[in-house]
């Protein structure tokens, strides 16, 4: 019982001691004494030196108490960089990019930042603080460097040339989906080198490897051409304002498997760019349907979008800019409407007794003129309209005549047979007599028959 009591009183004293000690006071870097050595000339006067890159910064301590360190860190490498950098006008890709207007200064900015120097194997040369500055000199070896860096851009831009002769194989195949992936590649592989001037030996022919791999994208996908099966698309009522119609994607006269294409043409209800690949002969089938018919010169636009064959795995800011930038073919095939022509049949009551009213068979017919459709008195028609509608008493209601209309509207083809059929009963008319209320339930038969009837009978058509 001692020998426990024993030990744990010297458990006890020995964690008392550890938490004594834990608790004194201990020096702090931050509160140590300003430094009395005297201000480094390095300071007040930039050192000039043939062997080094210099990167001098600085940072005000009652400004930055927390991280005035890391501040003058990052403002030396800065500095340095600086030195390093040196932006080679001329041939170099960058610069290509910079005066074509197409690209946006956000996208040249990125592509800067981006191709920064990435600075290694700097040494600390020396560092001063007082009360208020702190100060850090980094130097970095030139020669070391150059070496390095000479090593660095040889592996890249033989990586580079790797890519683009497998993209120059790929397009002379007709594979252009494998051909942009690889020349996308190539460029990247040299993107932090794209401020310099890319020099490279292509088996005894010198080239600027990163602008003639741009070139060739550009020349390549401009190349693409798109061959519209018909000239002009017809829409009657011979094909029931339906037509089945295609094109192809072609490079030098072969046929192109997967590129994706957009196309588009004025529909009665609103239609978004239909994407679509072409397919193993380069073939892309469209129909045409559903035309807005009120749409002035209406068209088939078909153009190539590029966007797809962006490998993933790559910088997308990058590549979206660049591939964005590219111009392709775009087409556009006339679509002729050949617009029906309607007779028109009305048989319109009121109570049974024949009058000189037409308000159903005047309103359907100023809407299909609207709609850009032919009338025609002539038993030759594409299609016969009838209408017959007739009022019935429906009593009274708080002094008021109430009237109910019935209407049917059928619409047949030059074979008879019936493309739509609708009909409408106890449409209510309410005024002060019986004529006035026949009238007015015929005004809300016009109603409906303008705003769903009419267009009804299009859709059903077309």
């Amino acid at each position: 019982m001692k020998t426990i009591l024993s030990s744990l009183f010297s458990a006890f004293f020995a964690m008392v001691l550890l938490l004594a000690c834990s608790t004194k006071p201990t020096a702090s870097s931050s509160n140590k004494p300003p430094t009395t050595e005297p201000k480094p000339g390095w300071i007040d006067s930039r050192p000039v030196n043939g062997s080094y890159y210099i990167g001098i910064g600085s940072a005000n301590k009652k400004a930055q108490p927390i991280d005035y360190q890391n501040i003058a860190k990052k403002n030396a490498l800065n500095d340095l960089a600086t030195e390093i950098s040196v932006r080679v006008q001329g041939s170099t890709f960058l610069n290509t990019l910079e005066v074509n207007k197409n690209f946006s200064e956000e996208f040249i900015s990125t592509i800067s930042t981006s191709s920064d120097e990435k600075i290694e194997d700097f040494e600390v040369a020396g560092i001063w603080e007082n009360e208020n500055e702190y100060w850090i000199f980094y130097r970095l070896n030139k020669a070391q460097y150059q070496a390095k860096k000479r090593e660095k851009k040889n592996l890249a831009l033989s990586v580079a040339n790797d890519y683009y002769l497998k993209g120059k194989d790929a397009e002379n195949m007709g594979n252009l989906p494998a051909a942009v992936d690889l020349y996308l590649r190539g460029l990247l592989a040299i993107k932090d080198y794209w401020n310099e001037v890319n020099e490279f030996d292509q088996n005894g022919t010198k080239v600027f490897l990163d602008n003639q791999i741009y070139s060739d994208l550009q020349k390549m996908c401009s190349g693409l051409s798109i061959k519209p099966t018909q000239q002009k698309i017809m829409l009657g009522a011979e094909n029931n304002y339906v037509a089945s119609t295609g094109f192809n994607v072609i490079y030098k006269d072969l046929p192109v498997k997967g590129i994706s294409t957009l196309h588009q043409y004025p529909r009665s209800r609103f239609m978004r760019p239909r994407a679509v690949a072409s397919d193993e002969k380069g073939y892309v089938a469209v129909l045409i349907q559903d035309l807005n018919t009120s749409e002035k010169n209406p068209e088939l636009t078909i153009e190539i979008d590029l966007t797809p064959l962006q490998p993933v795995d790559l910088d997308r800011k990058i590549t979206e800019g660049i591939m964005g930038n590219l111009k392709t073919e775009v087409r556009k095939v006339p679509i002729e409407f050949i617009p029906p022509t309607f007779a028109v049949q009305a048989s319109e009551l009121q109570y049974g007794a024949n009058t000189a009213s037409s308000v159903l068979s005047t309103a359907l017919q100023s809407e299909m003129v609207k709609k850009g459709l032919k009338l025609t008195q002539s038993a030759n028609a594409d299609y016969l309209v009838k209408i017959n509608a007739d009022t019935r008493e429906g009593g009274e209601a708080q002094g008021f005549t109430v009237a109910f209309l019935d209407m049917n509207i059928i619409v047949t083809d030059k074979a008879g047979n019936i493309v739509f059929k609708e009909g409408a009963n106890n449409i209510k008319g309410l005024q002060l007599n019986k004529a006035a209320a026949g009238m007015e339930a015929y005004k809300k038969g016009q109603q409906r028959l303008e705003e769903q009837i009419v267009p009804s009978i299009i859709e059903s058509i077309f």
